[in-house]
This record gives C-alpha cells, sequence and structure tokens, in this order.
C-alpha cells in the first residue's frame, strides 16, 4: 500500500492511494463514523461512570475498593471448565434457538461478583467473531459438590453463514462503569468447548 502513495498521476495526485481510501471509506465508513464512536463512549463508558462518581461517598469507595482487592486476589481460580449446547448436528436451521449450558468455577466469589457472558455472531474467514452479540446466562441452582456453578441461557441463530460463539466471565459490581474495568476476564480452553460454532442455512 504504500507505494501507491508515492505513485503520482498526471496531476501530481496519489491517485491510486485515493481510490483505495475511497474505496475504504465506502466500505468502513457506517462503522468508523465519528458520532457513532462519540456516542458508544457515552452511553457504555461515560454514563456509567458518572452515575458511579455521584454514588461514591467514602464509605461506598471503601467498599468497592475491598471488593476490587477480594475480585483480583479471587480470580486466578474463576474458570470456565465447560461449555455445551443442544445442537445434535453441524447445520441448523435459520431462527433455531439452542438451549447454552456453561459450568463454570468462582473459587471463592459468587455469582453476584462476575457476569456470565455469551458471545454470538458470524464468523469471518480466520474463525473471528464479528459483530458480537452478548446474551447474559443465569446460574441454575446452587454450586455442585466440586463448587462448580452451572449457568444456562438460550442462544438464537438469527444469522445466515458461519456463526460462532463463545463464553466469557467479568467482573460485576453496580458502581464498575463497564465489566472490563478491572482489566480481568476468564474464557474456556478449547478443550472445555464442546461445539464451537454452528453452520446455517
Amino acid at each position: 500500500m504504500t507505494p501507491r502513495f508515492y505513485e503520482r498521476g498526471q496531476g501530481g495526485l496519489p491517485d491510486r492511494w485515493i481510490e483505495m481510501v475511497r474505496q475504504t471509506l465506502t466500505l468502513l465508513g457506517p462503522k468508523v463514523l465519528a458520532g457513532r464512536m462519540v456516542r458508544e463512549y457515552v452511553e457504555r463508558l461515560y454514563t456509567p461512570a458518572a452515575h458511579a462518581h455521584r454514588a461514591m461517598e467514602p464509605q461506598v469507595a471503601r467498599e468497592l475498593a475491598g471488593w476490587k482487592a477480594r475480585v483480583r486476589s479471587a480470580w486466578p481460580s474463576v474458570t470456565v471448565d465447560h461449555v455445551e449446547t443442544s445442537v445434535t448436528t453441524a447445520t441448523a436451521e435459520l431462527g433455531t434457538t439452542l438451549g447454552l449450558r456453561v459450568r463454570v468455577g468462582l473459587g471463592d466469589l459468587s455469582p453476584e461478583d462476575v457476569d456470565v457472558q455469551a458471545l454470538s455472531g458470524r464468523v469471518d474467514e480466520e474463525d473471528r467473531i464479528t459483530d458480537a452479540l452478548t446474551l447474559p446466562l443465569k446460574p441454575v441452582g446452587g454450586p455442585d459438590a466440586e463448587g462448580r456453578w452451572v449457568y444456562e441461557g438460550p442462544l438464537s441463530l438469527d444469522r445466515t453463514g458461519p456463526f460462532g460463539y463463545t463464553v466469557r466471565i467479568l467482573p460485576a459490581h453496580r458502581l464498575l462503569a463497564s465489566g472490563a474495568e478491572l482489566g480481568l476476564v476468564a474464557v474456556p480452553s478449547e478443550e472445555a468447548v464442546e461445539a464451537a460454532g454452528v453452520l446455517m442455512r
């Protein structure tokens, strides 16, 4: 791509470079508009942070700091042990809803301290999920004899083509601006996932 910038046409402009930029903006423009970016920052980060700040009295701040320390200390024991769906074939019909079942270890934490989420969407050529939708999963009953929890939720197959999903665990507290604020996440190992994706028809 660099040589295109230095190749000048008759008018002294990098015509091939300009054409490449035009095509890129045509394809990606709606995804990189500044207005959309600012709106998402406001909705997902700034507004929650502002609400949390207004609620931050000294006692509440101490409570949150203690919770963060406890979560950081316990996080190495947070695991996604097993992921399975009710799908029995390699393909499924558009509009099908699968049952997603996840077995997790929370160590010294409780379900109130975490969000267990499913992320699903179309899969690209490099097996990456694009335009992911996030679905919260809910605990079913209490911990088993090994201290593991089972989470479940519906997974809607609403797109055609290669479709994939994964699961993650994030810290959760009412005063966090985002689940990513602490920089902690737990994801399944390859061995923990029974089916990595479903091919839609």
